[in-house]
């Protein structure tokens, strides 16, 4: 197999809330012939705690670093092995890179080196997702000075509804309480549209609704952004269907992502409509508030109810304490900052056990 020069290739971001469109944009981007990404596992932060003041990168450093991406090995149904690595292949590659290497180099190789089912040719741009990566978006900004971010935003009512969808199917990554949910989507919203007035060449903001109605249009504006040229062929990815499953397994496509291996569509836009209720409908809007308008998601009522407000204030307020908290760790020692995170949900368990609601297994 012959690799391309990692130090001169870049890396491009793709943020937003779980449930927002994330992983059908990836599939995209992996179809192109000219990008590599690699499949959600969030370990970058952790690695670049750990090795970020290695001046120089001898043999010993490599192989640690190796193995310390597999020393992480899973945060619930995101696992080292969906990403298919050769650990000795792997260290053989970096090794090229002793002594000249940098924490970038060796962080974005993580995504380079994992398998792909599309044939690729020159790699132009390596790729990540991870919606978890969204709180840390102005970090990664100053770890990698050349990246890209592609922030997607998907209309918050009905990304509530998929991700209680979701936790119906008790796999839940969140929890499906629409105060929280809508917070959330309004805490991101903001941060991604501050970065883009900052940033206007490196943040990119996109609405799920845009991707799947308009797809050429829409994905062409994305190769534009990232420089390189539009391949209509990344549209076929559904045709992969069963390579995909023998490969990644049934249980992520049944019960993370059972529509993602069928042609693009817009079947799952503006389901709010028939399912939410009237009271649900005005407290999503209330919170989305001015930035529901900027994006333009037509709310239905834009009058501010003292009542909602009280309903939601809890969640509101324990939402921005949990993202500080989750944010402060990611400053942590790699090892504290591992633990942080996995006991994050505590929190959210003190607060449903207070309001006599039942946990949702893996919601955080």
């Amino acid at each position: 197999m012959k690799t391309d020069d990692l130090s001169k290739i870049p890396m491009f971001f793709i943020l937003g809330r779980p449930r927002s469109g994330t992983t059908l944009l990836t599939t995209l981007f992996n179809a192109h012939p000219n990008i590599r990404i690699a499949p959600e596992f969030p370990v970058m932060l952790f690695l670049y705690q750990r090795f970020k003041n290695v001046k120089k990168w001898d043999e010993s450093t490599i192989r640690s670093f190796v193995e310390h991406v597999f020393y992480y090995s899973k945060f619930n149904i995101r696992r080292v092995e969906n990403l298919k690595l050769d650990k000795e292949f792997i260290i053989g590659e970096l090794l090229k890179y002793k002594d000249v290497g940098s924490i970038q180099l060796f962080l974005k190789s993580i995504n380079y080196f994992a398998f792909s089912l599309y044939n690729k040719e020159e790699t132009l741009w390596i790729g990540d997702k991870n919606p978890v990566y969204s709180m840390s978006a102005n970090r990664f900004r100053k770890i990698f000075p050349d990246a890209k971010f592609i922030c997607i935003i998907r209309d918050y009512r009905d990304n509530f509804i998929s991700i209680k969808k979701l936790a119906e199917k008790e796999v839940a990554v969140e929890a499906p309480v629409l105060s929280l949910q809508a917070g959330r989507w309004r805490i991101f919203t903001r941060l991604f549209l501050r970065l883009k007035r900052r940033y206007p060449d490196k943040f990119y903001i996109l609405r799920y609704e845009d991707l799947v109605s308009e797809q050429e249009k829409t994905f062409r504006s994305l190769c534009d952004f990232l420089g390189i040229a539009y391949d209509p062929s990344v549209f076929d990815f559904h045709k992969k269907k069963e390579e995909t499953v023998n490969t990644y397994g049934n249980y992520i496509y049944e019960k993370f992502h059972e529509n993602l291996l069928k042609p693009i569509n817009t079947g799952r836009m503006n389901t709010w409509q028939t399912v939410l209720t009237e009271e649900e409908v005005g407290m999503a809007d209330q919170i989305a508030g001015k930035y529901a308008d900027r994006l333009g998601y037509e709310r239905k009522d834009k009058r501010f109810r003292f009542g909602l407000f009280l309903k939601s204030a809890p969640m509101l307020i324990y939402n921005h304490i949990l993202l500080r908290v989750m944010i402060f760790g990611t400053y942590l020692p790699h090892k504290v900052s591992q633990w942080w995170f996995l006991k994050m949900q505590i929190l959210l368990k003190i607060y449903l056990r207070m309001t006599g609601k039942k946990p949702v297994h893996g919601a955080g």
